[in-house]
């Protein structure tokens, strides 16, 4: 395979940094090793390589010519018919993570030429729609062999989560997504990789959910659970119909709802979580449980995978093998690899080794008050510890006037008092980090992959004080 020379460029501490690579040309699609090797799996039906590709095949002679695809299918067979498809046309795939109207009037601002691939009606009515699912596969002699993608064609364009302020896109070229797959399959080591299955309880059209449910198993060989299980009862229902290895790519949020029904979930092979971060006792018990081992990843839309850790043995992460990680002052830096040029990250990080990490959180979580520091993640950390929070977050109003004002708590404990929450709160913070007010609430407004955007949280913090005023008006 032929090979061209890239640079990374970026400025460093005021320096500009150059670094050249060989990097393939050309990567392909798939790495399976036959045209009846299983691509995806639904039930009991299954798809090989050659239905995949002809299906793809069908797909690029129905769309529009056209430039961008916002791909909103949510069975994830039909997500990764719809991407392929896009990359075969030399589309761009757009990934919302967030289908509010106003998402997709942005979307159609930034973006006047695209199109909608779906599977299902929940779509804008003023956009093109084309449905992945009613597509008729094209079976043709060229479906024999795999097709290879330009390693410098943008494949994606990806989009932050809006937890730390308003959603920002970040395009990914195909060559950058290829070696971050790689990243990942050196950091996970699979023996047997040919006879594994990925099964997501995050939607593809996330970082997290594109990295793990698609390009893992499209560059490992390995076949995609085509449903989007979420509920324990749904997982439970996926896991029935699977005879071979499943890797389960999830949050914290879903595994913690698993672990607290004691549901059984045979033929797990590994567990991979992401999104937030996961406490050490959570993850002691899924392992317990499940007797499979649970590993963290931790990285950002900007620059996918950095490191990976398993949660129950160290506290330190390994960074994923090509990439560099230095500081320069008070902030940090990756690049190399499949991340290309220097990015600051936002997170506290400490260096041990120079592949060896630990991570104290965003640097934007720190709260000063009385003179003392702390941080949001670490106290949400400790409430997650109490007995009976199923889900909670310490907040701090972004308008806050003055750096002394007092934290919030909006806790999610059912049969709890506020008053017993409180104690146990008090046992391992300072006083003045602790909670006044902390409001007791039904579930907290957070997205499909656990996260809590900003702006829903603004807004639910806003009507809690609201509600309160007129309680105690």
């Amino acid at each position: 395979m032929s090979r061209m020379t890239v640079a990374d460029t970026g400025v460093v501490g005021g320096k500009r940094a150059t670094r050249f690579k060989a990097v393939p040309e050309y990567y392909p699609l798939l790495a399976h090793a036959g045209l009846d090797d299983c691509v995806a799996r639904r039930d009991r039906e299954t798809y090989s390589v050659r239905h995949f590709l002809a299906s793809v095949r069908g797909l690029t002679s129905y769309v529009p010519a056209k430039r961008h695809a916002i791909n909103l299918c949510k069975d994830r067979y039909h997500f990764l018919i719809g991407f392929a498809a896009a990359l075969m046309s030399r589309h761009i795939s757009l990934l919302p993570t967030c289908r509010a109207p106003r998402v997709f009037t942005q979307l159609k601002e930034r973006y006047p030429d695209a199109y909608i691939l779906t599977d299902n009606e929940d779509v804008p009515q003023d956009i093109p729609a084309y449905r992945v699912d009613h597509v008729v596969p094209t079976f043709d002699r060229m479906d024999e062999e795999i097709p290879i993608i330009s390693s410098d064609q943008i494949a994606a364009v990806v989009f932050t989560s809006g937890s730390s302020g308003l959603p920002r896109a970040h395009a990914k070229t195909w060559g950058a997504m290829v070696m971050g797959a790689e990243a990942l399959k050196n950091q996970f080591g699979p023996s047997d990789a040919s006879s594994a299955m990925v099964m997501g309880t995050v939607p593809p059209q996330h970082m997290f959910g594109l990295e793990t449910t698609i390009m893992l198993p499209l560059q490992c060989g390995w076949s995609v659970h085509a449903g989007h299980p979420v509920l324990p009862a749904d997982i439970v229902g996926a896991l029935s119909h699977i005879d071979q290895p499943v890797w389960l790519m999830t949050t914290p949020i879903h595994l913690r709802a698993y672990v607290r029904q004691q549901i059984d979930l045979p033929g797990l092979k590994e567990i991979v979580s992401a999104t937030m971060p996961l406490t050490r006792s959570l993850a002691r018990k899924a392992e317990n449980l499940w007797h499979a081992p649970v590993r963290e990843m931790y990285g950002c839309t900007e620059a996918g995978v950095i490191g990976t850790r398993r949660t129950t043995a160290s506290q330190t992460w390994s960074l994923c093998s090509g990439l560099r990680l230095w500081q320069e002052g008070d902030a940090t830096w990756v690049s190399q690899g499949h991340v290309g040029p220097p990015l600051r990250l936002v997170d506290r990080i400490t260096i041990q080794e120079p592949t060896q990490f630990t991570l104290h959180g965003p640097s934007h979580d720190l709260v000063k008050i009385a003179g003392k520091r702390a941080s949001l993640a670490a106290l949400n950390a400790i409430l997650a510890r109490v007995d009976g929070v199923v889900d909670g977050v310490f907040y701090r109003s972004p308008t806050a006037a003055v750096a002394d004002v007092r934290l919030t708590a909006f806790v999610v404990a059912p049969g709890v008092r506020a008053s017993a929450i409180q104690a146990e709160l008090r046992k391992c913070i300072d006083p003045v980090f602790l909670p006044r007010p902390l409001h007791l609430v039904e579930s907290l407004p957070r997205n499909s992959t656990g996260k809590l955007p900003q702006d829903a949280l603004v807004t639910f913090a806003t009507e809690m004080a609201l509600r309160s005023r007129r309680r105690r008006g």
